[in-house]
């Protein structure tokens, strides 16, 4: 039996400023000057709007509601509050979201601003199937049906 030897050739490599991907390296950076990549991570998983959308929001056919609803919110976030079972659970606003907290566990998504108003928008709730539709509606309907929250505005 014959044994065939091969010979390691070594590719030839381009340099550095003929490779098409290398040469890519920087392109874009501006895009990320306003927000770090790990932050679009984090609110690409919260369901938050981008930066620019909270500043320009759009008009609301429901005028001041929801701005009114959001600074109750605000005011009110550390404090106890239950779901229509009756379990207690307190929150945190951060940026355009808040987080729910249950036996002083975070609950594990956040609740966008924007889904915050899409329920405001269906205000006075009955029951939670109202806003199955979103996420961690129980604790949203526990929010939004307390006094302090809703106040006279349904």
């Amino acid at each position: 039996m014959k044994s065939v030897k091969t010979q390691d050739t070594q590719r030839d490599r381009p340099a550095t400023s003929d490779d098409p991907v290398l040469r890519m390296l920087g392109i874009g950076k501006e895009l990320w000057e306003q927000e770090p990549g790990d932050r679009f991570v984090e609110r690409l998983r919260a369901e938050e709007p981008p930066p620019s959308l909270i500043l320009c929001r759009s008009s609301d056919p429901l005028g001041d509601l929801p701005e009114t609803i959001w600074r109750r919110i605000k005011d009110h976030q550390g404090e106890q509050f239950r779901t229509s079972r009756g379990l207690p659970f307190t929150f945190e606003l951060e940026g355009a979201g808040i987080w729910f907290f249950r036996d002083g566990q975070r609950i594990n998504r956040k609740l966008s601003r924007a889904q915050v108003d899409q329920a405001i928008a269906r205000c006075p709730l009955q029951s939670t199937t109202e806003i199955k539709d979103m996420m961690d509606y129980a604790y949203l309907f526990g929010l939004l049906t307390d006094s302090r929250i809703r106040g006279q505005s349904w």
